[in-house]
């Protein structure tokens, strides 16, 4: 167990190291749902997009950073692209080895109609032009190809400074029409309670996880104890969405739509 744990901790450079490193763990099984409000109904919404391929589906994964879903499209021709000079300059931390890199608003470097499917996860509010973005991606997408896309409607700023935007379902399925996507699908991720489980939980990472190593310790009892109390608070806010039918206030938008 202590290996098992060792692992998932990954690797550390001192005891200071370890020790917050150790704590972050803590934190993340005190996590619900797994991985947080966000990361949940992004990781439903691709699962549900990756069922029903073919087999030798032609993919581009585009912004795809670490690729955290490359390994629910394995019976399929899965590339994947990312711009270099962003990643090195918001000090991207995870590891990307990319089939190629690229600016998706000035040239993708493939012949027209190209691929069966495009994703788009999580990669419309990094870009400056998003017009440009889209008619690019519409190129290089064969026709009647799908693509998948999610975007943020609640999310504050992350990979600085290349933070654009946040969308409203009207303003997405606007800029889709206009680049001549049709069949536009867009569903709301999570409402209200799962938008305030996000938030709440980004409060208490406030208090705790960028403390000094010395005060973080002293405060590890309080903390741990408002974790557990937040996880069982978000536990019942996770149910409680149900009753939020409109959910005009959502965490991202997942959108499926096809070249016309």
């Amino acid at each position: 167990m202590i290996k098992d744990i060792v692992r998932k901790i990954g690797n550390v450079n001192s005891f200071r190291d370890f020790f917050l490193k150790l704590l972050n763990y803590i934190s993340r099984i005190l996590t619900f749902p797994k991985n947080g409000f966000n990361r949940y109904h992004i990781d439903k919404f691709m699962k549900k997009q990756s069922s029903h391929l073919k087999k030798g589906t032609k993919i581009l994964d585009v912004g795809a950073g670490a690729k955290p879903y490359k390994t629910l499209f394995f019976n399929c021709e899965y590339e994947s692209c990312d711009n270099e000079n962003i990643l090195k300059e918001i000090d991207y931390k995870g590891k990307f080895d990319h089939d190629f890199y690229c600016e998706i608003t000035e040239k993708i470097p493939k012949p027209d109609n190209y691929y069966n499917l495009i994703i788009c996860n999580q990669v419309l509010e990094h870009v400056s032009e998003p017009n440009l973005a889209l008619k690019e991606l519409h190129r290089v997408l064969e026709s009647d190809g799908k693509l998948i896309m999610t975007v943020p409607q609640c999310h504050g700023l992350h990979q600085e400074p290349h933070n654009y935007f946040n969308y409203l379902s009207y303003g997405l399925n606007y800029l889709l029409k206009k680049n001549q996507f049709v069949d536009i699908k867009i569903v709301p991720m999570g409402g209200n309670f799962h938008l305030l489980g996000k938030v709440l939980n980004n409060i208490i990472n406030i208090f705790f996880e960028k403390n000094n190593i010395i005060i973080r310790i002293l405060l590890y009892p309080i903390e741990l104890l408002i974790r557990i109390i937040l996880f069982l608070v978000s536990f019942l806010l996770f149910y409680l969405d149900y009753f939020d039918k409109s959910k005009k206030w959502t965490l991202n938008y997942g959108c499926v739509c096809k070249k016309n």
